[in-house]
């Protein structure tokens, strides 16, 4: 019984920096549901956008996306609309033009990315002499739906001194099956409370991919080079390795669609999945030995980078709290259940307020607190999607419009 008792006390023990680290967070992500007021900070002269959309054969959707970027609330003069028709095989390019956007078409079937994409955007904007023509640049997926305030929310925290900003960014399509649904949740805590409490905490944040903000003078010191499966989050550790802050806003946003079944949900699960594991590996290392970093820092930056799924997170405390039934049966580990009842009653608790936390800190509607219905089906089918063979290389994931064709 001694061995086992020391094999909880290891588990209990390792779970103690993952639930502590979210339980701060949770914390500060809840005093947002206490703020009636935020603090607005605009510059003088309005700030200059160009708005990027990476765009792989997106024919279907790329003129709504455009369409909703052109309305937004900001005077028309101060941005643009930039789509990089990126080795396309269908009217994506014409389409864009059509809509009112400017359209660069990029044609290399070696360097197939949306990192790659976003620097052929960068080096053209150097190359034709317009890098002092903007003052940032927002990068919006093609199948997006923007907040009409998105600019000016932008243009206020680059005014207060933000040069790398992420906005909220939830789904389109929250209601079209149980799976979007339940990421609509997700999204929820991963692209809401989780950034909301870092950001409060004086933390940098992880980009997501969508709705994000690079200033021109962050990109003049760390100019984008992120090229992988989940080339967002890359950069974001390139960014907190090199000593720079994100910053989150909460109270704006990007909704992009997300595919609700068929293979293409596996494919994406697929590649988020596998996309996170390749960044331990890559910045561990850069993170520890960072000269930017204060230790403490370098502490918080691991055990962010380290973090397991909420998923994995949940089956370990599972795992941790079966001393308790056991001690019932095993009269050895008894004193080692009394010592661990305190610990994991706090994990416990711990993450039922984060469950929680999206419906009071970002005003998540209560009606997708019945989601969770779906997580026993929605583990499995992610143990099964994840499981298959690896995805070495990027691949675009299909869209709903072309996906409900014929799929079951």
């Amino acid at each position: 019984m001694f061995i086992i008792s020391v094999l909880y006390y290891l588990l209990s023990l390792t779970l103690v920096p993952y639930f502590g680290f979210l339980a701060v967070v949770t914390a500060a992500a809840l005093t947002q549901w206490f703020r009636r007021e935020r603090l607005v900070v605009t510059s003088e002269v309005p700030s200059r956008f160009v708005l990027v959309i990476p765009a792989h054969n997106e024919e279907a959707n790329i003129a709504a996306t455009v369409a909703s970027c052109r309305a937004m609330d900001y005077n028309r003069r101060d941005f643009r609309v930039v789509v990089i028709a990126d080795n396309c095989d269908d009217a994506t390019a014409k389409a864009a033009k059509d809509a009112g956007a400017e359209v660069l078409e990029r044609v290399d079937h070696e360097r197939r990315s949306k990192g790659f994409a976003l620097e052929y955007f960068f080096d053209q904007l150097e190359s034709k002499g317009q890098g002092g023509t903007y003052d940032a640049v927002v990068v919006i997926d093609a199948d997006t739906v923007v907040a009409p305030d998105l600019l000016s929310r932008f243009d206020e925290a680059l005014a207060q001194g933000a040069d790398w900003i992420q906005s909220y960014y939830s789904v389109s399509n929250p209601d079209r099956s149980w799976r979007t649904r339940l990421l609509t949740y997700a999204f929820s805590l991963f692209n809401g409370v989780w950034l909301l409490g870092q950001d409060l905490l004086g933390l940098s944040v992880g980009f997501r991919g969508n709705g994000m903000c690079f200033s021109a003078k962050g990109l003049a010191r760390v100019p984008w080079k992120a090229y992988g499966l989940v080339e967002d989050q890359e950069f974001s550790w390139m960014l907190r390795v090199a000593g720079e802050r994100v910053r989150f806003i909460a109270d704006t946003g990007v909704f992009g669609e997300m595919v609700s079944r068929g293979k293409a949900a596996v494919s994406q699960r697929r590649r988020w999945e596998q996309g996170r594991n390749a960044l331990v590996g890559r910045f561990f290392r850069p993170i520890i030995t960072s000269s930017r970093l204060s230790y403490f820092s370098k502490a918080l930056a691991l055990i962010d980078l380290t973090f397991p799924p909420m998923m994995r997170l949940a089956t370990l405390l599972l795992m941790a709290v079966s001393i308790h039934p056991l001690a019932s049966i095993f009269s050895g580990l008894e004193r080692t259940s009394v010592n661990l009842v305190p610990v994991h009653l706090v994990m416990a608790l711990t993450f039922v307020a984060y469950a929680l936390s999206p419906f009071l800190s970002i005003g998540l509607p209560w009606k997708y607190l019945k989601s969770l219905s779906a997580v026993p089906y929605y583990v499995a089918w992610k143990f099964f999607a994840t499981f298959r063979a690896r995805t070495g290389s990027w691949v675009r994931t299909q869209r709903e419009s072309v996906t409900n064709q014929g799929s079951i």
